[in-house]
Parts: structure tokens; C-alpha cells; sequence
């Protein structure tokens, strides 16, 4: 197929399906739709199929209901409009003017600014920006960013190293009012869908609002971490739960979320005699594996277990053992320490696992 004067492959919004967790990227459809992203390149620096390939994620974002802003800051013999007259993006020249801007992306145009030289992340954009109520301010750079996939505002604030001017500005955007800066690398093709539509992203965002966060579990989330015990299950690392199990003991269960998405859990079940909680179901998806995830929902499980004044905590593990004992201080325990309905279970499994138990009385 040729768009834009480049021979490219077909591609379509709904290609997307073939990502590892459709219901991931879906969910980024409603959650998308009404806001306004921001797009700052450079036409002149990138490759001519990385200039098409986001030209055609543009398309995508609008038919999903993105409001969009391209500002160009590319010379003249690369202008993104003289690629634009016969396309499939509905657009309309424009300056930077918050209310007149508005009035386009109101009619369901991409309003493209083109200003040579202009900053990227300078004052009159992210003013711009913030005026425009902008979600995403997305900055293609020449070279990808070093520093992880997403950042928070305090972190990147305190960035030191590598890209710490331009991750210590990306703070400042965010502290302004605007809730995500994404810094991609322009010649990567198809960066924009790849960014936009994943947890974790190929480039470095920063941001400022709720995107990772453990929370306690809903009615609504039952599902979501039934599907993952049992892609677990298959692989015999846990034990298997029902529904009515997890609906009766809600209170017990927490979620990590990675932009709404369930990516993680545990549970925290607490015990009389002895007084202590074992902490359970402990699962991060597999295409979120080796992120720390769950580290933090182990520090969460523990967290709740102070709250309640439990003294120790313990878990049940056949393959993450060195895992507990070396990144999380636990310690073996004779299985006699447990509690007794617990060693009831653990026998009647079959199952080899050790106990390991750690003190968390302050």
C-alpha cells in the first residue's frame, strides 16, 4: 500500500489484537476517547517510513476518538501538511492559539502546527498544552531514552545521570498540570501504537498521576484474577481458588494495576492461633515479569499485616524460594509452626512446598 509517498504495509487500528493481552489494549479505547494528546516531531530528522508509520498511528488515534495536536518543528521542505492533502487524517492548519485549536478538535480534526524551531518542551508548548487541557504531551526525540518505561514525577525529578536535564524538564511539565510526558524515539516505527496502547511502553514516560498502583480487589476484578490463578495453575505454581473463595474473602486480596490494567495479586490471610497471616496467591502476568511487581505486592501484603498487629508473616512456595530468602529476608520454618488447618491443606495437596516466614512486628 502507498500513503503518504512511502510503499508501507497495510495496517489498521484493529492489528492491534494480535498483542499478547487483547483486553489490555482494548481498555485503552474508552479511557482514550475525548482526550487531547499532544505530538511534537520533528518531520525533518525522522526516516520517511517512521514519518508515515506515525502518520497512520494518527489515523488510528482519531478513529478511536483521540483529540489530537501535531506541532511540527521540521523546515519547511519537510512540512508534515504537504503529506497530510491526501491522507486520511481529517486536519486543519492552525497556530498556536488554545481557543482556536479547541474549535477544531471540537469538529473532530487533527489540528496541525507547523513553527520551525520551536522547543520541544519549552514554555509556549507545554503553556500551550496545559491551556489546550492536554493528557499526553508526546515528544519524539533522536535517540530513545535511557532510565526505565515509566517514571514518576518525583522520580524523574530527582533523575541523576543520563538524560537528567531533559527527564528533570519532563517533571516540571507534569508539576504543571499536564498528567504524561512520553519522550520516544523518532525513528522507531510504529512508536506511537506501541507506546500508547501497552502497560509498559517502548519509551520513557513520565508521569504524574495514578499509573501503577495496589489497591484492594473489587467484585469486579474476580474474573480478572481467576484468569490469572489459572494460567498459574496450569503451571502448578499455585494452588487452585473458586469463585465464591475469593468473593467470601474479599478484604484478603490486593491488586497491583498498571494503568487500570490487573497485572498482579496476593492475598494476606490472617490466622488466630498462631497469630500470624500467611501471604498467598502472589501472580504477576507473565509479559509484566522481572519489573519488581512482585516485590511490591509482597511490601503491600506486609504493609496490611502491620496494620493488623500480625506479627509474623509466612508463604508456601515451591519454585520462588531463593526469591523470598534472598530479595525479601524470609527464613525457613518447620512446617509445625503454621497453622494447623493450613498444614491440613498442605498435606492433602500433595504438593512439595517449603515454609518460609519472615518477622514484621515493628
Amino acid at each position: 500500500m502507498h500513503r503518504f509517498g512511502v510503499s508501507i504495509p497495510a495496517k489498521s487500528f484493529y492489528l492491534l489484537a494480535v498483542q499478547s493481552d487483547v483486553r489490555a489494549v482494548l481498555q485503552y479505547v474508552p479511557s482514550f476517547r475525548g482526550k487531547t494528546f499532544v505530538l511534537v516531531l520533528n518531520a525533518a530528522r525522522m526516516t520517511q517510513l517512521a514519518l508515515a508509520e506515525a502518520l497512520l498511528d494518527l489515523i488510528a488515534l482519531q478513529q478511536v476518538g483521540v483529540k489530537l495536536v501535531v506541532i511540527s518543528t521540521g523546515s519547511a521542505e519537510a512540512q508534515v501538511s504537504h503529506l497530510l492533502i491526501d491522507g486520511e487524517l481529517k486536519w486543519q492548519a492552525a497556530e498556536l492559539d488554545s481557543e482556536k485549536v479547541s474549535a477544531i478538535l471540537e469538529r473532530g480534526q487533527l489540528a496541525l502546527i507547523e513553527s520551525p524551531d520551536l522547543p520541544f518542551l519549552g514554555d509556549e508548548v507545554v503553556n500551550f498544552a496545559g491551556e489546550l487541557g492536554a493528557f499526553k504531551l508526546i515528544t519524539l526525540i533522536p535517540k530513545p531514552s535511557e532510565g526505565g518505561t515509566a517514571i514518576s514525577r518525583e522520580d524523574a525529578q530527582g533523575w541523576q545521570g543520563p538524560e537528567e536535564e531533559l527527564f528533570h524538564r519532563a517533571a516540571e511539565v507534569c508539576a504543571s498540570g499536564i498528567p504524561r510526558v512520553h519522550l520516544l524515539d523518532e525513528v522507531h516505527q510504529g512508536v506511537l501504537m506501541d507506546e500508547l496502547f501497552s502497560n509498559e511502553g517502548v519509551g520513557v514516560m513520565v508521569y504524574a498521576d495514578d499509573y501503577l498502583s495496589i489497591r484492594p480487589i473489587g467484585p469486579d476484578d474476580i474474573s480478572e484474577l481467576l484468569a490469572m490463578v489459572g494460567r498459574s495453575m496450569r503451571d502448578a505454581h499455585l494452588v487452585p481458588r473458586s469463585y465464591e473463595e475469593i468473593e467470601t474473602s474479599l478484604e484478603d486480596f490486593q491488586v497491583l494495576t498498571i494503568d487500570g490494567n490487573v497485572v498482579g495479586c496476593v492475598a494476606l490471610h490472617p490466622s488466630a492461633e498462631p497469630h500470624c497471616a500467611e501471604v498467598a496467591c502472589l501472580y504477576v502476568k507473565q509479559n509484566h515479569g522481572g519489573l519488581g511487581y512482585g516485590h511490591l505486592l509482597v511490601e503491600a501484603a506486609e504493609k496490611r499485616a502491620r496494620e493488623l498487629g500480625i506479627p509474623w508473616v509466612f508463604a508456601l512456595s515451591t519454585r520462588a524460594v531463593d526469591y523470598f530468602t534472598e530479595n525479601l529476608a524470609y527464613q525457613a520454618c518447620p512446617i509445625g509452626d503454621i497453622p494447623a488447618s493450613r498444614q491440613e491443606r498442605l498435606r492433602a495437596s500433595g504438593r512439595e512446598s517449603m515454609v518460609i516466614r519472615k518477622m514484621i512486628a515493628e
